[in-house]
């Protein structure tokens, strides 16, 4: 299977769109397939947040980019993998979401600065580990003055990737000097073979 940790991929490989879109050809439904993420539902549900527009990078076949629509948010979602985003186009047909296939680490040159939210969910994870800090300023460089990142880090605690292990700490090294972080903890809500290794985030730009 492609993405598994003893088959001999190197870390630069995640970084082509043809990696990714190979996995959705080889498997219908990749194992990070697995429908709405349960700690944002719970967010969408109690947190009271002001619906704006929303950033969803590596939304895969972007049940929670449909969620977000739902929920009255101006939704873009993003995949590197072409067929990823053909099947969340044909999966949520009536949603009303941007759809785009781009590489994420592009999106500055269109959208600096344009979304309220940034909704995090196995991205950080499934890019390669040496550029967790370009990313983590991509996420900044993103968001309005003010603007909010939500979602979950995993920390699977296994060697290998992707998805490749990130630590509390280490989300904290990253964001702390572009975020005031709110909230970095472990959520009780997700699905059950990631119970206990999903780290619930809340970082305001």
């Amino acid at each position: 299977m492609p993405g598994n940790p003893d088959d001999g991929v190197t870390d630069q490989k995640v970084n082509k769109s043809a990696y990714w879109n190979a996995i959705y050809e080889a498997e219908e439904s990749p194992r990070w397939s697995i429908g709405v993420a349960p700690s944002l539902k719970h967010w969408l549900e109690t947190s009271g947040a002001k619906p704006g527009r929303v950033l969803l990078p590596g939304c895969g076949y972007g049940h929670d980019a449909a969620l977000f629509a739902e929920h009255g948010y101006q939704v873009v979602a993003v995949d590197f993998a072409p067929l990823a985003i053909e099947r969340a186009r044909q999966m949520h047909a009536g949603a009303r979401v941007d759809w785009r296939c781009a590489d994420i680490f592009d999106l500055t040159q269109t959208d600096a600065a344009a979304f309220d939210y940034l909704y995090e969910y196995t991205c950080m994870v499934a890019i390669q580990p040496a550029r967790r800090a370009e990313y983590a300023r991509l996420c900044h460089d993103l968001l309005k003055p003010g603007g909010r990142l939500i979602g979950s880090f995993y920390n699977h605690g296994r060697e290998g990737g992707p998805p490749f292990d990130i630590t509390r700490e280490q989300v904290d090294a990253l964001y702390r000097a572009l975020f005031k972080i709110h909230r970095l903890e472990v959520t009780p809500h997700s699905i059950e073979r990631r119970q206990g290794h999903e780290l619930w985030a809340d970082f305001q730009k």
